[in-house]
């Protein structure tokens, strides 16, 4: 009897140590959990293509993150793809990744992606719509000595005062509210009201331009990258560049879902992270110590460089996300009633991760 009740306290120490080794190991393989394709829902534009570059080169993966951006093609918003790493492989180079900033939170609200890079005004608007997300990070901005946007008109139209405006078509480029609000607050600070000519907002990426060389439309509001050919072929001319609001206004963020964020500090930080390394390393790179570097490598190149008192975007090395900026493009969007209320905005930004890594590398 002794014997047999040996026999039994082995047997149910066995087990329990089957159970609790059993459970200290995949415990520990939790740990070491595998976050394959962590998607961004992503636009491709002058104010994230640093972000495209890291992704090209592949910066953002690890042993155990794989991180992919998520966009589609302009005008086909059903048909989401992987975005490729290799810029000259992509079809239609020029219609690629154009989802807008609205289309890329809704993604990212219905659980296909984890994280997107809205404008400032689709993250505003966003907010107010209920998406509930954090901005943990600045993307490219205009700079206010060289901003990126002006107000320009097509060649043969003569704008010498601003009542030359009136009854003039006017363009704004398919995208988040931004734009529009910016050319009605150009209108505004000239003394111009809004039915005194004619808007045609949202136009696709490749219309828009058009609309200005075939003159169905007179002038807009344009960024460098889309009309400075047009200027140096005498298509158009600037007529007034960025400044009657702060350019910084303009603006893209980094934002991912509150409960990722809750869930996976860790990779948040780490994407932040690799983000900030390829701001330094452009920000060290000049034609002489690279002159591989080129124009002509579009979405590839640093900078387009100063052109027309203007240049693309800006990347700050420190890109904290702004409550002053974010708040002032709000009451724009307020005024232009892109909006019907507004929001506290501190509520979904969070620099601390920037702050994090900017302490422990300076």
């Amino acid at each position: 009897m002794l014997h047999f009740l040996h026999h039994k306290i082995f047997f149910i120490f066995l087990i329990g140590s089957v159970i609790i080794v059993g459970t200290l190991y995949f415990h520990n393989d939790k740990k070491q959990e595998v976050h394959k394709d962590i998607s961004i829902a992503y636009f491709l534009g002058g104010r994230t293509s640093l972000l495209y570059r890291a992704y090209a080169e592949n910066e953002f993966d690890t042993d155990n993150i794989s991180v992919q951006f998520i966009t589609h093609s302009l005008r086909d918003n059903s048909n989401y793809y992987i975005l490729s790493k290799q810029y000259d492989s992509i079809e239609n180079k020029e219609n690629a990744a154009k989802a807008t900033g609205e289309e890329l939170l809704k993604k990212m609200n219905d659980g296909e992606a984890e994280g997107s890079t809205p404008g400032e005004s689709s993250f505003i608007k966003g907010i107010i719509q209920g998406i509930d997300m954090v901005a943990v990070a600045e993307l490219g901005h205009d700079a206010k000595d060289l901003p990126g946007h002006a107000i320009i008109f097509r060649t043969g139209v003569t704008i010498k005062k601003p009542e030359d405006i009136k009854g003039k078509t006017l363009v704004t480029r398919r995208s988040g509210p931004g734009d529009a609000i910016f050319l009605r607050e150009f209108l505004n600070s000239i003394g111009i009201q809004e039915k005194d000519v004619t808007i045609n907002d949202q136009v696709d990426d490749d219309e828009y331009r058009n609309q200005i060389i075939s003159g169905e439309a007179d002038g807009g509001y344009f960024h460098l990258t889309q009309f400075y050919d047009m200027v140096d072929n005498g298509q158009a001319y600037i007529y007034h560049r960025l400044d009657w609001v702060n350019p910084e206004l303009s603006h893209a963020l980094l934002v991912f879902r509150r409960d990722f964020i809750k869930d996976h500090p860790e990779i948040v930080e780490h994407i932040v992270r690799t983000y900030m390394k390829r701001i330094r390393f452009e920000q060290n790179i000049t034609k002489e110590n690279n002159p591989a570097i080129s124009i002509k490598e579009t979405r590839s190149n640093i900078q387009l460089g100063e052109k027309y008192g203007m240049n693309t975007p800006h990347y700050d090395l420190y890109p904290t996300v702004s409550i002053d900026l974010l708040n002032e493009m709000q009451d724009l969007m307020f005024k232009y009633h892109s909006i019907d209320k507004k929001a506290d905005l501190r509520q979904y930004i969070d620099n601390s991760f920037v702050e994090k890594i900017y302490n422990e590398e300076r």
